[in-house]
């Protein structure tokens, strides 16, 4: 996953990935339920992908929510497969945040802090293990239940010295790493509660709050067009201004990164379509190496 997601951000730094115009389309029913379509043409490997998302206005990373991504072979024009995503984006969600938290932060960062102990948490909490030698992790949540049942799981697991906290500020105070990963859509972190050095991680625009996302020495994000709406809604629009490098630009070695052990970096993630595409195809192929899946039914010959 991380080895993938690495390749198709250097693949975008390149100019190697194609994006359409709009780049997405948007709706709502009339319950309020949402629907995306983003799609992309991978060169590297000649695929091309359309992700359809539908959800719950009030749960994105429900388990019911409608996930797919068609894979097109791009010299052909034919459909290749219908992915079903639901695991992979999970997968994608965390492990393209922490992989930029790894390339942004200190060398001897090994306190983390969770925000949030759900399905995104947990799975953060492995990759995160994965590529930092942690230390201690702080996992608060709102119910007292669940960050309990994570920081059992963080210890038993993983070996990892793990508490849960009594609130957001305990847990982020002096931690080194910090992810958000709820479904508020709310401000969770005042900037002073983060330390010289931390790297912020976060899945909602939101999340940060507004002091955060303009003081932070260091903002970055995995697309500028597509925070732009959204953070001109939340900060007014001087907001997009902030940005200061995108994780294709620090990956591809465009821009520096952190500069010093001291800078308080933020990072605002929200998946590129390409990463998805890119995962799907991968599903693709190794279902194809082990025999899964099911066969589409042969197109009709032409009469």
């Amino acid at each position: 996953m991380l080895a993938e997601i690495e390749r198709v951000i250097a693949w975008d730094a390149q100019g190697l990935v194609r994006w359409p115009s709009p780049p997405n389309m948007n709706m709502r029913d009339r319950y309020e339920n949402h629907y995306h379509l983003k799609a992309c043409i991978l060169d590297e490997i000649s695929v091309a992908g359309f992700r359809l998302v539908s959800h719950n206005a009030t749960d994105e990373t429900s388990q019911d929510a409608t996930r797919f991504v068609v894979l097109v072979d791009v010299e052909s024009s034919r459909p290749l497969a219908f992915v079903d995503e639901t695991w992979t984006y999970a997968q994608r969600t965390v492990a393209s945040i922490v992989m930029a938290a790894r390339r942004l932060a200190r060398e001897d960062a090994g306190t983390l802090a969770l925000v949030g102990a759900g399905r995104l948490a947990t799975t953060a909490l492995e990759y995160y293990t994965r590529l930092f030698k942690l230390r201690e992790v702080r996992i608060a949540s709102r119910r007292p239940e669940t960050r309990a049942a994570l920081a059992a799981k963080a210890s038993e697991k993983y070996g990892i010295d793990a508490r849960a906290a009594e609130n957001i500020e305990s847990a982020v105070r002096g931690a080194d790493l910090i992810l958000t990963a709820t479904n508020s859509a709310a401000a969770m972190l005042e900037e002073s509660w983060v330390a010289p050095g931390a790297v912020v991680a976060t899945l909602d625009s939101a999340e940060p709050g507004r002091d955060l996302v303009e003081k932070a020495d260091l903002f970055v994000v995995d697309s500028r067009e597509q925070l732009k709406k959204e953070l001109t809604e939340l900060f007014g629009a001087e907001a997009p201004g902030w940005i200061d490098a995108t994780v294709a630009e620090v990956v591809s070695g465009k821009h520096p990164g952190r500069t010093s052990a001291a800078q308080r970096v933020l990072i605002v993630t929200q998946g590129m379509a390409s990463q998805d595409v890119a995962l799907a195809n991968l599903a693709y192929q190794r279902a194809l190496e082990r025999g899964l899946g099911q066969p589409m039914a042969a197109a009709l010959p032409d009469d």
